[in-house]
C-alpha cells in the first residue's frame, strides 16, 4: 500500500521523468503540498519507492542521480487512481 507521500512523489518524478534529482524532488514536493515533510522523509519515501522497484536512481552524477518511474511504479500509481475513484 503507498503511502500520501509515496503517491505524490510518484506522481512528480512521472510528471518529471528523468528531470528530478533529490533537491529538485524534495523541493516539487514541497511546493505540491507536502508541507510537513523534511529532507529525510523525501529521502526514506524514495527510496522505498526504488526498494520496491517503482522507481530507478540513474545518471552521470552518482552521489545525485536523477528519478524515472518504472512501468511496475506506472501500474502501481494507476490502480492507486482507479481504486480512488
Amino acid at each position: 500500500m503507498l503511502k500520501p507521500g509515496e503517491i505524490l512523489l510518484l506522481r512528480l518524478i512521472r510528471a518529471n521523468n528523468g528531470k528530478l534529482n533529490f533537491c529538485t524532488l524534495d523541493r516539487a514536493a514541497w511546493r505540491n503540498g507536502w508541507r510537513d515533510l523534511d529532507e529525510r522523509q523525501v529521502f526514506d519515501a524514495t527510496y522505498s519507492l526504488i526498494d520496491r522497484g517503482y522507481v530507478v536512481a540513474k545518471g552521470e552524477n552518482p552521489g545525485m542521480p536523477n528519478y524515472w518511474i518504472t512501468d511496475s511504479g506506472m501500474k502501481i500509481l494507476q490502480e492507486f487512481v482507479e481504486n480512488k475513484l
